[in-house]
């Protein structure tokens, strides 16, 4: 884990998910972690990227998830492979040990009122389990991990008892429109663990449901990886239901802008094989049903990444991102054209994804 890129979004959300309720969610991610990375304030070194013609990502899991049918935690674990496989980034497998973790430090913010990826035994030591998330993920019997990342949505309302209905996906859909949040969701970990828990299953702490995400790999096994000539985005063809809009995230992908008052659009992250340099040279985004054409900000990549160079948390040279300079419609269909280069190779990717209510 990297803790000097903590990342958090607070956004509105939909009242129709949970009716009768006003709900605020936090959603916080930090960032991934590889054991061997180099020090945070130091630039990735160029790797070289091998000849690999049959990517190694997953594509079949070996069993069903084990949360229980129409749980919360299912319908987070199944949106977010959807959207992972849809896209080419590979499947997650479901991880007893990362759900533990993932439980455990949900119910510790609920239970000390706190938003944190880190566990303080001093102050808080009911619920403690580990100071950041490999100890945490360790401690439930998650071995040798070689990289780990963080990512919690905290929901709060007035109610005594905030209901989960629609939770687990809400929060996942949150995550995936917030750049930072969405390049750890989409990043080569194996085995994901999740939770969605409130103050009714601790019987004490805040009025707040968390959205708990663990996701790691194990240092044997090492990352999943693209292909070596592959670029990928997220949306990708087919993509339905992404957030139209993003209002809040830190560290903010635009410095200095207020996201609340001056909202982003969707986020559209483009990845190749880790270890590739990525360019982009051209990106266009227009309404499918009329052709208007949307303004976009300029891609970031690693080399232009305010937050960059790091080892992780913040984008590295196989990643970029572009996104609309304002909201987009509800309910609409976008059409999207990338192209670029992949060490020094042109690409060019076409798709269409359709925006939520």
């Amino acid at each position: 884990m990297n803790t000097l890129f903590s990342r958090n979004a607070i956004r509105q959300a939909s009242a129709g998910i949970v009716p009768g309720l006003a709900l605020v969610a936090l959603l916080s991610a930090c960032g991934g972690s590889d054991n061997d990375a180099p020090a945070a304030s130091a630039a990735p070194a160029p790797a070289a990227v091998p000849d690999a013609p049959n990517p190694s990502t997953v594509t079949a899991l070996p069993g069903a998830p084990s949360h229980p049918a129409g749980s919360e935690e299912l319908a987070a674990f199944n949106l977010l492979n959807a959207e992972r496989s849809r896209c080419g980034f590979g499947l997650l497998a479901d991880s007893a040990p990362l759900n533990a973790a993932a439980r455990a430090h949900a119910d510790y913010l609920i239970i000390n009122s706190i938003s944190s990826h880190l566990e303080d035994q001093a102050q808080y030591p009911e619920g403690f389990t580990g100071t950041d998330p490999e100890a945490r993920i360790k401690a439930q019997g998650y071995p040798n991990p070689g990289g780990v990342t963080d990512e919690f949505a905290l929901f709060s309302a007035s109610a005594p008892v905030l209901p989960k209905q629609g939770l687990g996906e809400l929060g996942v859909r949150g995550l995936l429109n917030a750049p930072y949040h969405l390049n750890g969701l989409m990043s080569g970990y194996r085995d994901v663990g999740m939770a969605v828990r409130t103050n009714a299953d601790t019987g004490k702490g805040a009025r707040v449901a968390v959205v708990q995400i663990n996701a790691a790999y194990q240092a044997s096994a090492g990352p999943q990886q693209l292909g070596s000539s592959d670029v990928q985005t997220y949306p990708c063809e087919g993509t339905t239901g992404v957030n139209r809009q993003l209002t809040n995230e830190s560290p903010n992908p635009v410095p200095g802008r207020d996201l609340r008052a001056s909202p982003l659009g969707t986020s559209v992250y483009i990845a190749a094989r880790e270890g590739s340099r990525l360019a982009i040279g051209s990106a266009a985004m227009a309404l499918a049903s009329t052709g208007q054409a949307v303004s976009l900000r300029p891609p970031v990549t690693g080399a232009n990444d305010p937050y960059g160079p790091c080892a992780s948390g913040c984008f590295r040279q196989h990643q970029a991102y572009v996104v609309p300079n304002a909201p987009l419609q509800p309910g609409s269909a976008y059409s999207v054209t990338i192209s670029g280069t992949s060490n020094g190779q042109p690409f060019s990717r076409s798709f269409t994804f359709t925006t939520g209510s």
